[in-house]
């Protein structure tokens, strides 16, 4: 069996996902009011960045060794299997903030989707069925810059996650104008669980009895 996955949360859309063998960052961030850059001595094996937005394109945490994916298409690495996606920031093809790279990676057979900053409020059937199956979904929920609350809803409902993990909303002393995630937890309905951090494996999935759920990490 597959060693088990960890998953850590900095704020913004900055995760951490490692075992005890390799570790993918994912859109960390440079400085932003009122949310300061984590200190962190990992030696990163890959790094994700969904678009060049300062606050998801920190390369800093990258060494000479670290694979870095910004575009769409398919990548191996680190026995990581990443696919980017090509969507748009905002509703409007692109028009006003550009593209963003949705990106699907199989870690430790566990299929994680993070959706970056994607504005579309709907995705199509070709974007549903490049990103597949879904285990574990990073979707943003704060809206202005990303889909809001209820389109959130309406993303999950088309991929079906067995986790969801809301990002890109209100932190603490944040200043960039982003709704608080009360909102998303009220529109999604149902119950959530605030974790430090979280573990995933394979047999979570394969129990007939896992109902999707909500998991809200706590800022690192």
């Amino acid at each position: 069996m597959k060693d088990s996955v960890n998953i850590s949360y900095f704020g913004q859309s900055f995760f951490k996902v490692f075992d005890k063998n390799k570790i993918l960052y994912i859109d960390p961030y440079n400085a932003i009011g009122g949310l300061s850059v984590p200190t962190l001595k990992d030696k990163v094996d890959v790094l994700l960045i969904s678009h060049e937005h300062h606050d998801h394109n920190n390369r800093n945490f990258a060494s000479d060794s670290t694979y870095v994916i910004s575009h769409p298409g398919e990548y191996d690495s680190s026995n990581i299997l990443v696919r980017g996606v090509l969507s748009f920031h905002d509703n409007v093809k692109g028009k006003e903030r550009g593209e963003n790279v949705m990106y699907s990676f199989n870690f430790n057979d566990i299929n994680f989707v993070h959706l970056g900053d994607l504005g579309e409020k709907e995705l199509s059937n070709e974007q549903v069925d490049d990103l597949g199956v879904v285990n574990v979904l990073f979707v943003p929920v704060g809206g202005n810059f990303t889909i809001d609350a209820k389109d959130a809803v309406n993303i999950i409902n088309q991929l079906n996650p067995n986790i969801i993990i809301p990002m890109h909303y209100k932190t603490g002393n944040l200043e960039i104008p982003l709704a608080p995630l009360s909102d998303f937890l009220n529109e999604f309905g149902g119950a959530h669980e605030e974790v430090e951090s979280l573990k995933v494996d394979t047999n979570m999935f394969q129990d007939e009895d896992f109902e999707t759920r909500v998991v809200v990490l706590k800022n690192n």
